[in-house]
């Protein structure tokens, strides 16, 4: 008779179906390349996902392959609209409007720098050219996690615009502006953050952004005429 401590060590050896298999070596890994990027070494990704070299590559072509998929499975997941929405749904729609601003610009930021981060890890491989030994399947799911991410993009920004509206609500007959223009406004602070080389200044903090977008740069309308 099979013990219950015999069936539960069969049940933790089983083999990961692929999609399994995969799936786990795109997660243990993905921190690993979030901090190294495309220099990341087969060695050191194989330690990570804690297999042999040679049975991470029975799964991916190459480390190109691998790699990309990691960038592309990050990009959807710091762009997926449920977690956007909860977070604008997290604001708390009692605090002072540029508080609030504040808090959604400061999401935001953080949102892009991740996406940022991944944009220059598949920046990166394609400067290496690095793709050139991609299997055909390799390559047909990445683009398939293309596609999955561009389609994605447009949910995502629905829901932004969604959720930037709903928070500005409590304040509609206060905004100067068209609430939409109010939520462009927004965006662009948030963009701000953006990694940019010729940048002349530090990017703004969140709560600076707020206070220009609320308030603007200038106190009254009547302080930019002289008396004749």
């Amino acid at each position: 008779m099979v013990s219950s401590q015999q069936v539960e060590t069969r049940r933790r050896a089983a083999p990961l179906a692929p999609e399994e298999r995969r799936a786990a070596i795109i997660d243990s890994v993905m921190p690993l390349v979030a901090s190294q990027g495309a220099d990341v070494t087969t060695r050191e990704l194989a330690a990570a996902a804690g297999v042999a070299e040679g049975t991470l590559f029975r799964v991916f072509s190459d480390k190109s392959a691998l790699v990309a998929e990691v960038a592309i499975t990050a990009l959807l997941r710091a762009s997926e609209p449920a977690a956007t929405r909860a977070d604008l749904e997290s604001v708390d729609r009692s605090l002072p409007l540029v508080e609030r601003v504040a808090t959604i610009i400061d999401q935001g930021q953080g949102r892009m720098e991740q996406s940022a981060r991944w944009f220059g890890v598949l920046r990166s491989l394609r400067e290496r050219s690095d793709g050139a030994t991609r299997s055909p399947a390799d390559e047909e799911r990445i683009r398939g996690l293309r596609t999955r991410l561009m389609t994605q993009h447009e949910l995502h920004r629905a829901v932004v615009s969604e959720g930037l509206t709903a928070a500005l609500a409590p304040d509609l007959d206060r905004l100067r502006v068209p609430i939409d223009v109010a939520a462009a406004l927004i965006e662009a602070a948030i963009v701000h953050r953006r990694p940019d080389p010729g940048r002349l200044a530090p990017s703004l903090p969140a709560s600076v952004l707020a206070d220009a977008v609320v308030n603007g740069i200038v106190t009254t309308y009547a302080s930019q005429s002289k008396e004749p």
